[in-house]
C-alpha cells in the first residue's frame, strides 16, 4: 500500500521549478509559502502545523519531521540526493537520531525504490520482521536530472495514519524540493566558481612549475581534499610518477611508481576516464595504508593525449565527493593539459632565445680575450643569487638576461681601450661610463627585453650614491642591478686583466665584504658569501672571512 501522490498544486510548483531553472528558486519562495498555508480542507487539516521559513535543508526537513508527528512518534528524518557517480544516495541534512547509515545508500534499497519508482511508500524498515515497530515513510523529490527523497522513522506499534503522512508530503513537498534544488544549485555554482578562478590562474602560469602548484592548489580547494598528487607520464618508461603533491609522506611520493593499468591511476591513465571511489579502504591496500576513504582521480589529457593524472583523497568516509566534484575536477584536468602545454612550449621559445642572446653575446666576448668565459659566470652567480633572495619568476627570467647582455654596449667603446694594459683618458674613461647607457639604449629598442633595460642601465650604481649612471642609492636601485653589481664584481676580480692579476676567490670576498654598504648591497654580498660556502670547490668555508 502506498501513500497518495502529490496534489495539483504540487505538480504545478514542480513543473515552475522545472521551467525556470534552479537560479529562479528564490521567486518561488513566497508561492510555497502560500502553497503551505492553503488548507486542503479546513475541518480535516492540523492547523498548528509547523511551516519552514525557508529553503534551509536542515529547517524544512525538521519542519516535516514536525508535520507528521500525527501519525506517530517520528524519531528521525532524513533528506537524501541520488549521487549518479555513485549510483548512489546522499545524505543532505537530517534531525534526529538516524536509523538509517550516514553511508551512502543503495539506489535499490528502500529510499531508492521511492525515488526510481516516484511514487511514496510506507512499510517497516525492516519488512522481514512484522514484530518491527519503526515504520519508514519515503517521498519522492525528483527534479529534472535529479532524485531525491525525504523520509521519516516512526515509532509505532500500527501501521501509520498514511493520509495524514500524505497530507503533511503535499504541504512540504515543495519546500522539501526546493531545498534540494538550492543545495545542488549552491554546490554547482561553489564548484563553477572555483573552476572559474583555475581557470584565469592557468591562464597566466607560463611555466611548468606554476601549472602543476595552481592545478593542485585548485584541485585542493575544489574538493576541501586531505591528499592530492599529480603524476606525469614519464615518455621514456611510460610509468607515471608523482611531481606534485599535498599531504603525502615523502615516502609515499618517492616510491609511488605506476604503468598503465596498475591501481586507481594507472586505470584512469589506460581509459582516460575519470573515476570516484567512496569506501577506498575496502577496494584498496594503498587507501587503507594512506587513510584515505575517498578518492576522486581524473585524467590531465587534451586532445592530443595524456599527460598524466591528478588525484584527491579525503580520509572521511562518506565525502562530500560527488557527481559535480568529478564533473569539474575533469575539466580541470583538461584545463591543466593545455596549459602545461603551453606552458613547455613557452619555456622551450624562452630557452631558444636565451640560446640565441648567449651566442650573441659570446660572439662578443671575442673582442675582448681576458673578458672570455666572465659573461656565463656572472650568469650562473646572478642565477644562484637570484633563487638565494627568492625574486618572483619574471624578475629571476629579467636578471638572467640582463647578466648576458649587461656589457654589450663595450662593443662601442672599442677593442683598443679594451686589451691596454695603460691607464685611460678621461675621454676613455668617460666612453667606458657611457656603455650601460648604450646597453639599455639598444635594450629598449626590443619590447620583450622591457624588464631588462633598467637593470642594465643601473648595474653600475653604488649603494652609497656616488656610481653611475643615475647616481641613485639603496633600494632606489633596482634589486637585480644590485644583485648583477656584485657578481660582476666578483667575476671581474677574480678573472685576469691586462692591468692586474687575478685576486683569489678568499681576497675577491674580503674585498666585497669591505665595500659593502658603500659600493654594495650587503644584504646581496651576505648572499653571495652564503652561496659561495654552500659549494666548497669554489671557496672553502673555513677560508670565508
Amino acid at each position: 500500500m502506498t501513500a497518495d501522490r502529490a496534489t495539483l498544486q504540487d505538480v504545478t510548483l514542480f513543473a515552475d521549478i522545472r521551467d525556470e531553472g534552479f537560479r529562479q528558486i528564490g521567486r518561488h519562495v513566497t508561492d510555497i509559502g502560500l502553497l503551505k498555508m492553503m488548507p486542503y480542507n479546513k475541518e480535516e487539516t492540523t492547523a498548528d502545523w509547523p511551516v519552514a521559513p525557508g529553503l534551509d535543508a536542515h529547517t524544512v526537513i525538521r519542519a516535516f519531521s514536525a508535520a507528521c508527528t500525527g501519525a506517530g512518534r517520528v524519531i528521525s528524518a532524513q533528506l537524501w540526493a541520488e549521487d549518479s557517480a555513485l549510483g548512489a544516495l546522499r545524505l543532505l541534512a537530517c534531525m534526529g537520531g538516524s536509523r538509517l547509515s550516514a553511508e551512502p545508500q543503495p539506489i535499490t534499497g528502500q529510499l531508492g525504490q521511492a525515488a526510481t519508482s516516484n511514487t511514496a511508500t510506507l512499510d517497516r524498515l525492516e519488512p522481514n520482521s512484522p514484530m518491527s515497530d519503526v515504520w519508514l515513510y519515503c517521498v519522492p523529490l525528483n527534479i529534472d536530472e535529479h532524485r531525491a527523497v525525504a523520509c521519516v522513522h516512526i515509532r509505532s506499534t500500527a501501521r501509520p495514519d498514511g493520509t495524514l503522512l500524505a497530507r503533511a508530503a503535499a504541504i512540504h513537498r515543495g519546500s522539501l524540493s526546493g531545498a534540494v534544488a538550492l543545495q545542488i544549485a549552491r554546490t554547482e555554482t561553489r564548484l563553477a566558481d572555483c573552476l572559474i578562478t583555475a581557470s584565469r590562474e592557468l591562464s597566466r602560469a607560463l611555466d611548468p612549475d606554476s601549472v602543476l602548484q595552481t592545478t593542485i592548489d585548485r584541485a585542493v580547494a575544489l574538493c576541501d581534499a586531505g591528499t592530492a598528487s599529480i603524476m606525469l607520464l614519464d615518455p621514456e618508461t611510460r610509468r607515471l610518477a608523482i611531481v606534485r603533491s599535498f599531504g603525502l609522506s615523502a615516502d609515499v611520493v618517492h616510491d609511488a611508481s605506476l604503468s598503465a593499468g596498475e591501481g586507481i591511476a594507472g586505470w584512469v591513465l589506460a581509459s582516460g576516464q575519470p573515476l570516484l571511489i567512496e569506501d577506498l579502504a575496502s577496494h584498496s591496500i594503498n587507501g587503507r595504508r594512506h587513510g584515505v576513504r575517498s578518492a576522486v582521480s581524473v585524467p590531465i589529457a587534451d586532445e592530443d593525449g595524456v599527460l598524466g593524472v591528478l588525484n584527491v583523497g579525503s580520509r572521511d568516509y562518506p565525502s562530500r565527493l560527488t557527481h559535480s566534484h568529478l564533473d569539474v575536477m575533469e575539466t580541470l584536468g583538461m584545463q591543466a593539459a593545455v596549459a602545461l602545454r603551453n606552458a613547455r612550449a613557452t619555456m622551450q621559445s624562452r630557452e631558444l632565445y636565451f640560446d640565441t642572446l648567449r651566442a650573441l653575446c659570446l660572439a662578443l666576448e671575442t673582442k675582448d680575450p681576458f673578458a672570455h668565459g666572465s659573461t656565463e659566470k656572472v650568469t650562473t652567480l646572478c642565477t644562484s643569487m637570484s633563487d638565494e633572495l627568492g625574486l618572483e619568476p619574471a624578475s629571476r627570467e629579467a636578471l638572467r638576461i640582463a647578466a648576458l647582455v649587461h656589457d654589450i654596449g663595450m662593443a662601442s667603446v672599442g677593442q683598443g681601450i679594451l686589451c691596454d694594459d695603460r691607464p685611460l683618458s678621461t675621454v676613455e674613461r668617460a666612453l667606458v661610463r657611457l656603455h650601460p647607457s648604450v646597453a639599455a639604449e639598444m635594450l629598449r629598442e626590443v619590447p620583450a627585453l622591457e624588464r631588462v633595460a633598467p637593470i642594465v642601465y643601473h648595474h653600475h650604481e653604488w649603494f652609497d650614491g656616488t656610481g653611475y649612471v643615475g647616481g641613485i642609492a639603496g633600494e632606489q636601485i633596482p634589486l637585480e642591478s644590485r644583485i648583477l653589481a656584485v657578481a660582476d664584481a666578483y667575476v671581474a676580480m677574480t678573472s685576469p686583466r691586462p692591468y692586474s692579476q687575478p685576486m683569489s676567490r678568499i681576497e675577491a670576498i674580503a674585498e666585497l665584504r669591505r665595500n659593502a654598504g658603500t659600493q654594495f648591497d650587503p644584504a646581496v654580498v651576505e648572499a653571495m658569501t652564503t652561496i659561495l660556502r654552500r659549494e666548497p670547490n669554489r671557496v672553502p668555508e673555513e677560508h670565508i672571512v
